[in-house]
């Protein structure tokens, strides 16, 4: 544990497990837009042949993967939340001392928001979790083994919608900054390679942002019922 606590508590250790574990969960945001995205299928003749409940089902069905996949994810996640909230935490110690102006020469509204945002997808997931994945609130809207009709119900609900649609806004700075930033801590400088770079972490959070998004608002626009 001596090299990785030593990796760990380096500024570039710290930034490489950022980078990883934020590349891993991109991995299952993919995974998980894909197979959210069945819903556009629409109703099947019954709960049982709809397209995005046999999706759910199929998760059920591997429960030893599904909890280990889980699991996996909420240590890369908590991981990820730690150790960016450390980085801030030394960032804030390197200038103990705030500017008379502040000047942001590199920052812009994308690095500034980044903490921001992550606390936002942080209390989001949870209620994430509380909502579709444990059926803890809204419990009105929702309907046992039958995921089909719990997502619609719940995003004909005006409030609900909102909260989804702003917390996948704060999605769209985390993984855009993200993704620049990971790929900087590779080793990638160069303004042309740099420009790249940003041009794919904004192609990449907003397919994944307006995929996901598409969901609550087609539902609660009438497209999909």
């Amino acid at each position: 544990m001596g090299w990785l606590g030593a990796f760990y508590g380096s500024s570039i250790g710290k930034k490489t497990v950022v980078a990883v574990t934020g590349a891993a969960m991109i991995g299952f945001l993919v995974a998980h837009l894909l197979g959210n995205l069945l819903i556009f299928e629409g109703r099947g003749p019954t709960p049982e042949e709809t397209k995005l409940n046999e999706y759910g089902q199929l998760l059920r069905a591997e429960m030893t993967i599904l909890w280990s996949l889980r699991i996996g994810l909420l240590a890369a996640f908590i991981l990820h939340v730690i150790t960016i909230i450390r980085l801030g935490i030394e960032n804030r110690r390197a200038r103990p001392t705030g500017y008379a102006v502040r000047r942001y020469q590199k920052a812009n509204a994308f690095s500034r928001s980044m903490l921001w945002a992550g606390i936002t997808l942080f209390l989001y997931v949870v209620y994430h979790l509380l909502h579709l994945t444990v059926g803890v609130v809204h419990t009105d809207f929702l309907t046992s083994h039958d995921v089909y009709d719990s997502v619609v119900r719940s995003f004909q609900n005006p409030l609900i919608v909102a909260i989804y649609v702003l917390a996948n806004l704060a999605l769209y700075f985390h993984l855009y900054h993200g993704t620049v930033s990971a790929f900087q801590t590779l080793g990638v400088s160069h303004p042309r390679h740099l420009e790249v770079v940003r041009r794919a972490g904004h192609v990449l959070a907003a397919v994944l942002v307006l995929g996901f998004i598409s969901i609550p608002l087609s539902v609660f626009f009438g497209i999909v019922s």
